[in-house]
């Protein structure tokens, strides 16, 4: 046998041993309500995350529409081997009608770390830019080096408008997006009968005055009136001096209030529920 002809028979034995590499399934994300059969497991998957009753996370995906709020879910492969990987949630930006409000991201646990969240943030741009928005806004209470390596900025507060979400009042988002050292003049609802002195008392947290002591039983006598002065009164200023100062003086300057500062490592925003927050955006 020719050495050429045995070398051969190696390489073809061995490419054929040698399991060949499937390519991966496209992945893509599709709008849940164009797919309610995977309501019910969509949301089984959110509520690994997020905790509440199947019944209520379906009612609430079932608020996903054309006209927004939309909940996308990631898919992979077709028919009987397609996975349901991910779950994303867009809304409207109050004001800014270019804009869309990512409310949540949530990837299976068992898929984790296979590059999934950057998948869904991918196919989550590319559906908002074919609806014709220019940026996308989140929050995130620990993944802000994730969203920035994704091209995401920090950013201001902005107000969402999910079907699904209280409309919140900007004084009030403001209110919760501060840091813990400034403070919040929050007015003290007070019943009716509560007098001033009590009612200061109160916004203050101290307690309240003791009660004046009652008048004694025995009339006490008037004070003697005060003796009559020989002196003449002060003769009135003249004209010139009683006019007002052509030079008043100025009220003190009002000084701003200090720059919010917001880094990659620090944030003086907060959630309703007091915890650290950072806002960010990304064109697209």
């Amino acid at each position: 046998m020719c050495l050429r002809t045995t070398h051969t028979s190696k390489i073809l034995e061995t490419l054929r041993r040698t399991p060949s590499i499937q390519p991966q399934p496209k992945l893509r994300a599709v709008p849940i309500h164009q797919r309610p059969d995977l309501l019910v497991p969509c949301a089984e998957l959110v509520n690994s995350e997020w905790k509440r009753s199947t019944a209520a996370r379906v009612h609430s995906l079932q608020k996903s529409c054309s006209e927004f709020p939309v909940c996308l879910v990631l898919l992979q492969g077709q028919k009987q081997s397609e996975k349901l990987l991910g779950h994303a949630r867009l809304s409207h930006v109050v004001g800014k009608s270019n804009s869309l409000f990512v409310e949540s991201v949530v990837v299976s646990k068992t898929e984790r770390g296979k590059g999934y969240g950057r998948a869904i943030m991918e196919e989550t741009e590319r559906y908002a830019k074919t609806r014709g928005f220019k940026r996308l806004y989140l929050t995130t209470h620990d993944k802000q080096h994730f969203y920035k390596h994704m091209g995401f900025v920090l950013s201001t507060p902005v107000q969402n408008a999910g079907a699904m979400t209280a409309f919140v009042p900007m004084e009030t988002l403001l209110k919760f997006s501060r840091s813990p050292s400034q403070p919040v003049n929050t007015p003290v609802n007070l019943p009716m009968n509560v007098k001033s002195e009590d009612a200061r008392s109160i916004s203050q947290n101290l307690p309240p005055p003791p009660p004046l002591p009652s008048p004694p039983s025995c009339p006490v006598p008037p004070p003697p009136p005060p003796p009559v002065s020989n002196v003449p009164p002060l003769p009135p200023l003249p004209a010139s001096l009683q006019k007002p100062l052509s030079c008043p003086i100025p009220p003190p300057p009002v000084l701003p209030p200090a720059p919010v500062v917001q880094t990659l490592t620090e944030t003086p925003y907060r959630d309703a529920k007091g915890m650290p927050i950072y806002w960010m955006h990304k064109d697209i």
